[in-house]
């Protein structure tokens, strides 16, 4: 699993982390605390459509609760908890740079 976030590449502009660990594909349940993700596939649910959970935004892990509860995601602005069995099936591709602070 290292290796899959902290591959060999070139450095981002912005935070000097290598590139070829941009690239790889994960779950919202895989990022950390303030890492922003962009969003590869969603599962046929309704719901998430309608929170804003569509191919190509972006999104922030903001919290994970204790003992397999809910994770607590960013997306345009709006804090959505999520269970954990639905953020493993939300395909993201990581993005280096953390979230902004309350934009």
């Amino acid at each position: 699993m290292f290796r899959q976030w902290f591959g060999r590449g070139g450095p981002c502009n912005n935070c000097q982390k290598p590139q070829s660990s941009l690239n790889q594909d994960r779950t919202l349940d895989c990022l950390q605390l303030n890492e922003t993700g962009e969003i590869e596939a969603v599962p046929a649910e309704v719901l998430l459509e309608a929170l804003g959970f569509r191919p190509g935004k972006r999104v922030c892990l903001r919290c994970r609760t204790r003992f397999g509860g809910p994770v607590i995601a960013e997306i345009e602005g709006r804090h959505t908890a999520l269970g954990r069995d639905l953020a493993r099936r939300i395909r993201i591709r990581k993005n280096c740079c953390p979230c902004p602070e309350n934009e």
